[in-house]
């Protein structure tokens, strides 16, 4: 087997500005393209990784000096894939958020009543596949046949299928850094879609979920489909099997049964990462400045205002809190540290006007009560975890969620974690954690936050101590090269003889 590796995901590591001699390329810093940077540099094999952009600078930047200088810098090859500025707003807008991120994260509630025209079904074929495809071609042509390639994420997820098509024996893999979702919340897509999705990640030889829950969800998903599937392995992280037909090939050969391995892989926090960036003295600046006094509390919320992490709910509860507990009052502090997201969306617009009015109301009621924070400041949400006493991760439902890893490392107070049982986290941390069993159970966040303030000491560090122990020495290069080998692995046994699980 080679010792290449492609990579395709939906954004790349760099993205590119200004033109000519001016060209400039800036490190992104979104959390999974974070954590494939750190694991493409670690693993010692020649890759390239792949992903679609419709910005004219990066356009411009394919073939150039700067482009090269980058690649020799990142140590892999990366490849803008070219898409028009219309085409990549229905892929990522109206069909991989208004669609597939709603769906997966179990949102349909929560945008009832947002009165948002709903997407047209049309840009699912029109953009959603005509990018995917691209993607797929661009990997087809930077790669040997026998190349692994590891696909990322739902925007994604119908590329293994077209790689498929174009070479029938490529060894492909497709993670999910989301959840799934259940076969009801699945069947509210339109059937177009939600076929044509199972049918393209169905032609990975290996799918990988962050918690076995998310695994479990689309094993029932695809059981409702009509699929037959078996549960279970012969290693732990081995959650089933789904045998489905694959799609025509280049050949013209039809009606080949082909077996898709379902696996869990949680991502962790890059823990060196983590550390040495909290040194910085950005970050030391910002801590000294959210420091609250000694009779004082902290309770933090790092997020992004997305429907799925659950902001709004968060203040309510603090509110509640407040409101019925007096002797609270000007002894705890919420600090909010808010990342603007996907807010052309027209289901996020109602969310984040939602969070700002309730954010004003609670600090007109109970002044100084709230310190909100709206941008992207990584430094600032890194001294935010450093010295909170509470961390309040509720989202209604989320893949793994980084942010409740990263702050039991880097807390120096001893901090308690309140985190929501549908966060893939909860899995490792549940033990330590005070659970929400329910996010959207405003009383109850507000109970679990007045509990974690009433530790006493001892459970305190006991608590935190746990959680570090869970988290601490998380490594992107070890996550990536176990995916890379069990690819590899499916690959390689039916020609060793190895009898199929069918």
């Amino acid at each position: 087997m080679t010792r290449a590796l492609a990579i395709a995901s939906d954004r790349g590591p760099v993205t590119f500005s200004g033109t000519g001699p001016r060209l400039r390329a800036e490190r992104r810093t979104g959390s999974v393209t974070a954590v494939l940077d750190t694991a493409a540099r670690g693993l010692a094999r020649p890759t390239v990784w792949v992903a679609p952009s419709h910005t004219e600078a990066d356009r411009r930047a394919s073939g150039s000096a700067e482009h090269a200088r980058v690649n020799r810098e990142l140590g892999y090859t990366y490849t803008p894939v070219p898409v028009a500025e219309r085409e990549y707003r229905e892929y990522y807008d109206d069909v991989g958020v208004r669609m597939l991120w709603l769906a997966l994260h179990g949102l349909w509630p929560d945008i009832a009543d947002t009165d948002a025209p709903p997407p047209d079904p049309a840009a699912f074929t029109r953009s959603y596949q005509r990018v995917n495809r691209r993607v797929a071609e661009q990997i087809v042509r930077q790669t040997r046949p026998e190349t692994p390639v590891l696909v990322q994420d739902y925007q994604l997820a119908t590329t293994p299928g077209f790689i498929r098509a174009l070479r029938p024996g490529q060894p492909v893999g497709l993670f999910l850094h989301t959840p799934f979702c259940t076969p009801d919340e699945f069947a509210r897509l339109p059937r177009s879609v939600s076929g044509a999705v199972l049918d393209g990640m169905l032609a990975a030889d290996l799918l990988g979920f962050q918690s076995p829950r998310w695994a479990a969800d689309f094993l029932a998903c695809c059981e409702r489909w009509g699929l037959p599937v078996r549960r279970g392995g012969p290693r732990a992280d081995i959650i089933g099997a789904v045998r489905s037909v694959r799609p025509a090939q280049a050949d013209g050969t039809t009606d080949v049964a082909r077996t898709s391995t379902i696996a869990c892989y949680p991502v962790p926090a890059d823990s060196a990462l983590l550390t040495a960036t909290a040194r910085s003295e950005e970050v030391r600046a910002w801590e000294g400045r959210l420091t609250a006094g000694p009779a004082v509390r902290r309770i933090v919320k790092v997020d992004r205002v997305d429907p799925s992490k659950n902001v709004a709910r968060g203040l309510e509860a603090f509110r509640s809190v407040l409101e019925r507990t007096p002797a609270l009052r000007g002894r705890v502090v919420m600090t909010l540290c808010l990342t603007p997201s996907r807010d052309h969306v027209p289901e996020y617009r109602p969310h984040a006007r939602r969070v700002r009015h309730l954010a004003e109301r609670l600090n007109d009621r109970f002044p100084g009560c709230l310190d909100v924070h709206v941008g992207h400041d990584v430094a600032r949400c890194l001294a935010a975890l450093r010295s909170y006493d509470v961390l309040l991760v509720n989202p209604v439902r989320d893949g793994m969620n980084l942010v409740s890893q990263e702050g039991p490392q880097l807390n120096t107070r001893d901090g308690a974690l309140v985190l929501s049982r549908a966060a893939g986290s909860s899995d490792l941390l549940g033990r330590q954690a005070l659970l929400l069993d329910d996010p959207r159970d405003v009383d109850a966040t507000a109970g679990a936050l007045r509990d974690a303030l009433a530790l006493p000491p001892d459970e305190r560090r006991r608590r935190a101590a746990g959680l570090r122990d869970a988290v601490t020495g998380g490594d992107p290069v070890h996550w990536l090269a176990r995916q890379v080998q069990q690819l590899e692995r499916l690959v390689a046994e039916p020609a060793a003889g190895v009898p199929s699980p069918w």
